[in-house]
C-alpha cells in the first residue's frame, strides 16, 4: 500500500469504461477514482453515480484534480489528449494502441512518471509467465490467429466506428496480437499485410531472427485465440488453453504498476507494459502494415 494513494480521473464513459476500466478503478488499493470527465455528460453521470466520482466540467478541469488520467477512448481520441496530460506531469494508463501515428507515440517517451498500456495478454497471470519463459529461447517462426465476432452481432464494442474500418481488425486486435510476438521473438524488422476472406494476414520478420504469420478478424463467425512458437527442432509450443483473466483483472494488474515493487523486476511483460519505446514499435508496425494494405497487393 503507498504511503500516498495516488488520485484518478477517467476519461471516456463508453462500454470499456463501464464494463472494466471504472469498476478496476474503483477496486484497486493503490488509487482512488475521485473524478471523470466524458463527452457523454449523460454516461459520465451514471457511471459517476456508481463508482462514486466526481464528473468535471472540461478535461483540463479533471487535469487539474488528479495525479493519474485513465483514458478509456478511441486510438485518436487518446492521442490528442495525452500531450495535455503529459504537459500537466501527470502519470498515464494508456488503452492500447496508444496512438495511430508514430510521431503521437514518440511523445510518450523520457516522460518522469509512469506511462503504461492495457496490453491484456501481458497483464494476463496464466499469459505473461508463458511468453516470459517464451522470451528466453530461441525460435525459428510463429503462428497467431486472433478473431472475434464484434461487428457481426449486436457487440457493443462492434459499434465503434473506428472498429468498423476496412482496417479496424488491425488496430483493434493487432497490438494484442504484435506485443506477444514482440516479446517472445523480439521486435518486427519486416512486416507485409493483405486482406483474405479470413481477415487481415500479417507476415512479420522479428529481431531474433524468427518468422510470424498472423490472423486477425473482428468480423469472424468464431472466436479464435491462437499462439503457436516453432522451435529449431520443429516441436510445436502452444499457448496453454483455458481460460483467460477478465479485464477488470488483467487492468487491476496494470494500475499495480502504477508502484513498482522494490525487489525484482516482475519479467519481460511487465516491462514492455511499463515501456513507451515498446508501444511506439507496436505503432510503427500498424502504420506500416495498414500503409501496406490501402497499397494492395504488388504488381
Amino acid at each position: 500500500m503507498p504511503e500516498r494513494v495516488l488520485r484518478v480521473g477517467l476519461v471516456g464513459s463508453g462500454p470499456w469504461a463501464r464494463l472494466t476500466v471504472a469498476p478496476a478503478l474503483a477496486a484497486a488499493p493503490e488509487v482512488r477514482l475521485t473524478h471523470g470527465w466524458s463527452r457523454n455528460d449523460a454516461d459520465l453521470a451514471d457511471l459517476a453515480r456508481r463508482h462514486g466520482f466526481e464528473p468535471a466540467s472540461t478535461y483540463l478541469d479533471l487535469l487539474d484534480r488528479v495525479d493519474v488520467v485513465a483514458f478509456c477512448v478511441p486510438p485518436d481520441v487518446q492521442a490528442g489528449l495525452t500531450p495535455a496530460a503529459l504537459d500537466a506531469g501527470k502519470a498515464l494508463l494508456l488503452e492500447k494502441p496508444v496512438a495511430r501515428r508514430v510521431e503521437q507515440a514518440e511523445r510518450l517517451h523520457g516522460h518522469p512518471e509512469p506511462v503504461l498500456v492495457h496490453y491484456s495478454r501481458l497483464l494476463d497471470s496464466t499469459v505473461a509467465p508463458w511468453l516470459g519463459a517464451a522470451a528466453e529461447r530461441t525460435w525459428s517462426s510463429a503462428r497467431a490467429v486472433l478473431t472475434n465476432t464484434a461487428t457481426v452481432g449486436d457487440d457493443p464494442f462492434g459499434r465503434s466506428a473506428w472498429r468498423r474500418e476496412t482496417d479496424g481488425a488491425l488496430w483493434d486486435l493487432g497490438p494484442h496480437v504484435l506485443a506477444a510476438l514482440q516479446v517472445a521473438l523480439g521486435d518486427v524488422t519486416t512486416v507485409s499485410a493483405r486482406r483474405t476472406d479470413e481477415g487481415i494476414v500479417l507476415e512479420t520478420t522479428h529481431a531474433r531472427g524468427a518468422s510470424a504469420r498472423s490472423l486477425v478478424s473482428v468480423s469472424a463467425s468464431r472466436k479464435q485465440d491462437v499462439l503457436e512458437l516453432v522451435g529449431a527442432d520443429d516441436c510445436v509450443h502452444r499457448l496453454p488453453r483455458g481460460p483467460r483473466q477478465g479485464g477488470v483483472q488483467t487492468y487491476r494488474a496494470l494500475v499495480s504498476g502504477l508502484v513498482p515493487p522494490s525487489g525484482p523486476s516482475r519479467g519481460p511483460c511487465a516491462a514492455a507494459v511499463m515501456d513507451p519505446a515498446f508501444s511506439t514499435s507496436v505503432v510503427a508496425t500498424l502504420v506500416a502494415a495498414s500503409a501496406a494494405l490501402r497499397a494492395g497487393p504488388a504488381a
